[in-house]
């Protein structure tokens, strides 16, 4: 027994600074989240698609009958682009004034995309990265190298390029960037040169994350060992710090312990709760990719219908049959057919939806308030409504669909199911809506997470103490 005293003791001086640091830098992220550019604030600074001259494609680069799974159409510094691919990821960029591929951005091209952020000042090119502090999440190696630009806005903002489409990836500013260093990067041992190789930085916080439930549950042992010990009327046989500790231990050790297990598996270690993925489904739903040459026709029937306002195309395939959805710089969505004609989701394809995922024709519902499933989260919004299908053969599986273009929105399995409730609602305290609404949930993540740093602060602080003795 003296020798588990003394490993929790010791243990603690190290991982439970470390378990402190968590408690604080978690308070952080309540109110500032991990820079990244929303979607609607990239749609706001686009060009609208200048339709004139539009839209050539070489069939050397993209011949009649070769596959294309998906694509989008843009402005790109003054001139229409089109990015496609046989499959998810990108083959390239095709200018469609010219029709011929474009090799790479220049940095002429980048400045030109990042002056649209800043109209007032010229923004500064500091160089071409592969990644930084601020490129670790929500940026795809595929879009690297990333011309890096300072804005000069006022607010210290700094804008990534994409060196390979052309699209800004990244956007923070000085504020997000402090808050950060004290709030997501210390949380989840996000430091550039650890999480860069990714392997090693998932084992590192596997690793001290398995450490701190160990010194967690050791400590709650310990606690209720020496509570159950004492005579009648006696709660501790501790005095001072010491007192300290060993009370808030036993008031919130056991929250301790179920912050930093679902910590650890928020990392999914051993793959105990990765879900299968809706690529089947998705796959069903989209129907065959579409031709070289049916791209050619829908790109110059766009180019005759020339819809106004459109500063983006993205190809959203249903049945087997094309559409389109073109966004305006206000965020606003209209889905398209093949003709470039207007064709919202009608009951006859919500059939054909219900039919494919659900097994019969009547199955989808329309969601205007998240689920205990799909629900927005302060600092990580989700777009509603949705279209929700869920299959009648007990398998726990269940859809939510974009209700503009009738795309899978998101999909929920067992093993989704089970990371949410192991680790969204115990690291958060997610378990209901009431709980998740501001200002309730933040009264409430303090105080926990005041008394959990306070067993952590006393527990190192103790630890300390009876190593320099």
């Amino acid at each position: 027994m003296r020798l588990l005293f003394l490993i929790h003791r010791y243990l603690g001086i190290g991982v439970g600074l470390l378990m402190a640091m968590w408690c604080l830098s978690g308070l952080v992220m309540m109110y500032v989240s991990y820079p990244a550019l929303a979607p609607g604030t990239r749609l706001a600074h686009l060009t609208p698609i200048d339709w004139r001259d539009c839209c050539a494609v070489s069939s050397a680069i993209l011949g009649d009958a070769d596959p294309v799974a998906r694509f989008s159409l843009e402005m790109l510094a003054g001139r229409p682009v089109l990015d496609w691919g046989p499959g998810p990821e990108s083959a390239g960029l095709i200018d469609l004034v010219t029709g011929e591929g474009l090799d790479g951005i220049s940095r002429a091209q980048a400045i030109r995309v990042a002056a649209a952020y800043t109209p007032a000042s010229h923004p500064r090119l500091l160089g071409l990265i592969d990644f930084d502090q601020w490129t670790l999440e929500g940026v795809s190696p595929e879009d690297g190298p990333l011309y890096r630009f300072e804005l000069r806005d006022g607010r210290g903002g700094q804008l990534y390029v994409s060196s390979t489409t052309g699209r800004a990836v990244q956007l923070t500013t000085r504020r997000e960037r402090f808050w950060n260093w004290l709030g997501a990067v210390p949380h989840w041992l996000y430091f550039a040169d650890l999480r860069h190789h990714a392997l090693l930085w998932s084992e590192v916080v596997i690793y001290t994350s398995l450490i701190g439930c160990f010194l967690a549950a050791t400590g709650l042992y310990i606690g209720v060992r020496q509570l159950l010990r004492q005579p009648a009327g006696r709660c501790s046989p501790y005095r001072g710090f010491n007192l300290w500790h060993h009370i808030a231990g036993l008031l919130f050790g056991v929250l301790a312990l179920t912050w930093v297990l679902s910590g650890l598996l928020s990392m999914n270690p051993w793959g105990l709760m990765i879900g299968a993925g809706a690529g089947p489904e998705r796959a069903r739903l989209q129907g065959p990719p579409l031709t070289g040459a049916q791209l050619r026709a829908t790109l110059r029937a766009l180019a005759a219908a020339a819809p106004t306002g459109v500063v983006s195309v993205q190809s959203a395939p249903l049945g087997g049959r094309l559409y389109l959805v073109a966004s305006g710089r206000d965020g606003a969505r209209r889905r398209l057919d093949a003709e470039g004609k207007s064709a919202p989701l009608g009951p006859a394809q919500r059939r054909f939806i219900s039919a494919t995922l659900h097994g019969g024709a009547s199955g989808m519902r329309l969601l205007t308030r998240g689920d205990e499933y799909y629900f927005s989260v302060p600092g990580s919004p989700v777009e509603l409504p949705v279209w929700r299908v869920i299959p009648p053969d007990r398998t726990g599986r269940r859809y939510y669909l974009d209700p503009i273009s009738g795309e899978l929105a998101a999909s929920i399995d067992r093993a989704d199911e089970h990371y949410r409730w192991w680790h969204d609602a115990l690291h958060r305290m997610d378990f209901a809506a009431a709980v998740r609404g501001r200002p309730q949930w933040d009264v409430l993540m303090w105080l926990l997470m005041a008394g959990v740093t306070t067993v952590c602060v006393t527990g190192t602080y103790l630890g300390f103490r009876r190593l320099t003795r």
